[in-house]
């Protein structure tokens, strides 16, 4: 073996040892007979500002109510589960052992979990025979004895801004909870107790930012300092944008300038990299949604991040970023759901060709999906050279299988779970799309038949055959 492959070899050895050392696994178990048939589902972020989530294990709860399940963490991890009313989380340490207390049953239906005016319980996950040095039970108390503390000086903190209250306050916590060997309870007690200091700080933060955010490398993983953070610089670029003399900044944004965007927050607010490259990712993804600057400035700058030399962590984030923001965008792909006809069998949607699909997500037993449906059959006989409709039903109305082939409604009707809903951010009926001939979203939402849906439709026709005829002509 040549000395270039044994270093090589020994590197990639070395590689894996390293990783294998530090994923641990950690092991979920319990019983939970209310619950048995329960498909369970533990997710944590990816990062805080994109939000996305990462699948960290699934299991179903067996009849008996029993459930087990083993996965691998590298650092300690804040994971969530979304079932009936409740998201329910807790802190994960690796290789540790949890054995959870699930809470009370409290049914939901599909239907209520999409009304926009839901809002999910948020509980922590209970669990059995907790130790008094469980990070879990350590945060919990601490929590606990936060509030407590707040609650006693919140006049003098709040209204009078008193820093002899604040310093009470995180001297009677510090005497409480001494230091720990925990590196994250040590810095998850850091970035909570400064939520009384910061209310000493508003409209003056210059000071507060340097002790907790550039003194100390911000983690967004760890709650109280993704909370801070956001509260400090949620809509930054809106905050800038909003000052005299913000010509400057809103022409850097304008122009997607990324490296006089970063100079300009180091300069200006003497800022250092780490911190300016955090609020530009967060300020990218607020004012997407606030619609103050061109989408188009905001996703090249994105791209400009992922192709520069910022750290590979936060390129990661941009591309993270890009794909939420556009997904479900006009001419982006339109994700593949499975759908499963009356008769069982399954179908792709990637595999709906030759013709646009008008993919309607729909529920019979609203009077209104009805009168869209009903409308579709006055316009279907000049639309079908052209156009497939695909109806989606959940679960719930596969029941009503009978009462849908009497009505004669256009189109074909299918079965998809609430994933597939999911996945086309679908959180009241009727919500529609139009995917052309390449998989391809041209409508996103489409219009529903009573809105107008069959004029968009055929001047879109319309403007495909100008096209093509412009074209033809080159």
């Amino acid at each position: 073996m040549k000395l270039r492959d044994l270093l090589l070899f020994l590197i990639f050895t070395l590689s894996c040892s390293l990783f294998a050392q530090a994923q641990k696994t950690v092991t979920l178990t319990g019983k939970a007979p209310k619950y048995s048939g329960y498909q369970i589902d533990f997710y944590c972020f990816i990062d805080g500002i994109s939000e996305e989530k990462n699948l960290l294990t699934s299991f179903k709860i067996q009849p008996d109510g029993e459930f087990s399940a083993t996965f691998s963490i590298n650092k300690t991890t804040w994971a969530f589960t979304e079932f009936d009313a409740y998201q329910a989380s807790l802190f994960l340490v690796p290789g540790e052992h949890y054995e959870l207390i699930f809470p009370p049953l409290k049914p939901v239906s599909a239907s209520q979990r999409r009304n926009p005016f839901f809002e999910v319980d948020e509980i922590s996950l209970a669990l059995k025979n907790s130790h008094p040095q469980e990070l879990n039970r350590q945060i919990e108390q601490f929590e606990f004895a936060y509030v407590k503390e707040e609650s006693r000086y919140f006049n003098l903190i709040y209204h009078q801004h008193s820093k002899a209250a604040v310093d009470s306050l995180k001297s009677n916590l510090k005497q409480k909870f001494p230091k720990t060997n925990n590196s994250y309870f040590e810095r998850y007690k850091f970035y909570r107790s400064a939520f009384a200091k910061f209310a000493l700080h508003q409209g003056q933060p210059d000071e507060f930012v340097q002790r907790y955010f550039i003194e100390q490398e911000p983690d967004l993983s760890i709650s109280p300092c993704k909370q801070l953070f956001q509260q400090l610089f949620t809509n930054y670029f809106d905050f800038e944008a909003s000052k005299i003399h913000s010509a400057d900044f809103k022409r850097l944004v304008t122009q997607a300038n990324l490296n006089g965007l970063e100079t300009y927050l180091n300069t200006k607010n003497n800022w250092n990299s780490s911190l300016s490259r955090l609020v530009i990712l967060q300020s990218i993804h607020d004012a997407y949604y606030q619609g103050q600057f061109s989408p188009g400035s905001l996703i090249r700058m994105l791209d400009k991040i992922t192709a520069s030399q910022w750290e590979k962590e936060n390129k990661a984030i941009a591309a993270r970023l890009k794909s939420k923001l556009t997904y479900l965008q006009q001419g982006s792909e339109a994700p593949n759901i499975v759908l499963t006809d009356f008769s069982g069998k399954t179908h792709q949607l990637n595999n709906f060709t030759g013709k646009y699909v008008y993919l309607n997500f729909t529920r019979v037993s609203n009077p209104i999906c009805r009168q869209h449906l009903d409308h579709l059959k006055d316009s279907v006989s000049q639309l079908s050279n052209e156009l497939q409709i695909v109806n989606l039903i959940l679960p719930e109305e596969a029941e009503k299988k009978e009462l849908i082939l009497q009505q004669n409604w256009p189109g074909t009707f299918y079965i998809v779970d609430d994933k597939a809903a999911d996945t086309y951010q679908v959180s009241n009926f009727p919500r529609a799309y139009l995917i052309d001939k390449s998989g391809r979203l041209v409508l996103s939402p489409a219009p529903n038949p009573l809105d107008g849906f069959e004029q968009h439709f055929l001047n879109l026709l319309k403007q495909s055959r100008i096209n093509e005829l412009r074209d033809q002509s080159k």
